[in-house]
């Protein structure tokens, strides 16, 4: 089975997903290096936490195709606060494209953000393998990234009109600039944890680990329908 990468933000996120896997009796093996990695033979995933922020993702993420590839694709996974009123904590979103809305230009006016498309080939192969599920949904839209909390209705609302994304979370852009440099295959999946509004670091904690595990079950499907 070719080999796909998952690239987590956080530890916490990493840790959740492994425990997905585990739950599911999947062999996780532990796999040391510079960047320490998860792998699920099985499944063929290599996993690990490319860190917070796009460039540092962006950084790890390169180092990881360089060092654990080749990859058939690069799926970055993590949380997301909801932007749209459609989407309830639990929910996954299989990402169209990662739009950067912090990246401003200045010299001939404010640009549009960049966009970064998913691969349409892997985001449908993923979406179709999708039974239908009790407790959460699985969504298709932009999803929208930057180096930004985003911990206000009114600023929420500001990315809606800006990007027309689902969802916020950070990273997105950084994994996607990587696949890129390499010419490999790219889609971001993301899980609501909170609303991004005041409550979204206790939503957070509260939501994290049965949000990753439906991503979790979302690339099962897939890597089992594979």
């Amino acid at each position: 089975m070719s080999l796909v990468l998952l690239a987590t933000p956080v530890e916490k996120e990493l840790a959740a997903l492994e425990a997905l896997l585990l739950s599911e009796g999947h062999l996780v093996q532990r796999q040391p290096g510079r960047v320490p990695s998860l792998a699920a033979p099985d499944l063929g995933l290599t996993c690990a936490a490319a860190g917070h922020g796009k460039a540092q993702f962006a950084l790890v993420t390169q180092h990881l195709i360089d060092t654990r590839g080749p990859f058939e694709a690069v799926i970055v996974v993590g949380a997301a606060g909801a932007l749209s009123p459609d989407l309830q904590a639990g929910d996954v979103v299989v990402g169209t494209e990662a739009v950067e809305h912090d990246y401003k230009t200045r010299f001939h006016g404010v640009g549009p953000p960049p966009r970064h498309p998913s691969s349409r080939k892997l985001r449908e192969t993923i979406l179709s393998a999708q039974p239908e599920r009790d407790g959460f949904r699985v969504h298709s839209g932009p999803i929208a990234g930057g180096d930004e909390d985003i911990v206000d209705p009114v600023r929420a609302a500001a990315l809606v009109e800006l990007t027309g994304a689902l969802c916020v979370a950070w990273e997105g852009a950084g994994g996607a600039r990587a696949a890129a440099f390499s010419n490999v295959p790219f889609v971001e999946i993301r899980a609501v944890t909170d609303g991004a509004d005041a409550s979204a670091a206790e939503s957070y904690r509260v939501h994290l680990p049965e949000a990753i595990g439906n991503i979790g079950r979302v690339l099962l499907a897939w890597r089992l329908h594979a």
